[in-house]
């Protein structure tokens, strides 16, 4: 399964996936987010929200943690940039008109398990984050992010060296949010799979998260039933 596809005539695509279940009107609609992206992708997905959903699962670590910040700093940078033309993920929850719920990590918890990292991994957030967020300022181009944006269900070589790289980070970033992202979807199947009606839930988290999401979906007896590919962003030319 692919969520995100990346070819030079396309450009950055995600996949927008319906799993639904027999037996029940309920099914989750999967949203890979990619945090840095044309105005028109945001556009349109907050447009497929309001038209097609009925309740939305959104990620966002709380407020209050310098470690998140440096995270989202190394994309933040780059936001309105001449060459890219890009701008960070700026959905407007609130204007929807639709509930949302945030399973994510409080920005106390996510700060707490910055702290307990191994300090090389710390250090290295701290300098090589930084480096890479300058170099693409000055000479980084579309084609050079979209590098190694292509995502599908199994992981690839390179996500296992960046994991083994820092264990640590990847636990925190990826691991201990997709369990709460998990749970959540797990809560909503027992507590809405017995609704007669129709009732969409839409799932609006960054992309890496969608492995956990699409496999826990499975589990509890859905299947991808259809998808639609939006596009994130055109490449440069050559």
């Amino acid at each position: 399964m692919q969520f995100i596809e990346v070819t030079g005539l396309a450009g950055v695509r995600t996949s927008v996936i319906r799993f639904t279940r027999p037996g029940t009107g309920l099914a989750f609609m999967l949203f890979p987010m990619i945090h840095l992206a044309e105005a028109a992708f945001y556009a349109e997905v907050e447009a497929r929200l309001r038209s097609s959903c009925d309740l939305v699962v959104a990620e966002g670590v709380g407020e209050g943690s310098p470690g998140a910040e440096a995270l989202v700093a190394s994309y933040r940078r780059l936001e309105g940039h001449e060459r890219l033309g890009l701008v960070v993920q700026n959905i407007d929850y609130a204007a929807l008109g639709l509930p949302v719920v945030c399973p994510d990590m409080s920005g106390a918890q996510f700060e707490a398990g910055f702290r307990q990292l191994p300090l090389k991994e710390r250090a290295l957030v701290a300098t090589v984050v930084p480096a890479m967020t300058a170099a693409m300022r000055l000479v980084g181009t579309r084609r050079w992010l979209a590098r190694h944006l292509a995502l599908e269900d199994l992981v690839s070589e390179g996500e296992e060296a960046a994991a083994d790289f820092w264990p640590g980070l990847d636990d925190l970033v990826l691991r201990r949010r997709d369990r709460l992202l998990i749970r959540t979807l797990t809560d909503f199947h027992r507590g809405y799979t017995g609704r007669t009606g129709t009732f969409t839930i839409a799932v609006v988290y960054g992309a890496r998260h969608m492995r956990a999401a699409s496999e826990a979906l499975s589990g509890l007896g859905y299947h991808a039933a259809d998808a639609e590919w939006l596009t994130v962003f055109t490449l440069d030319a050559q």
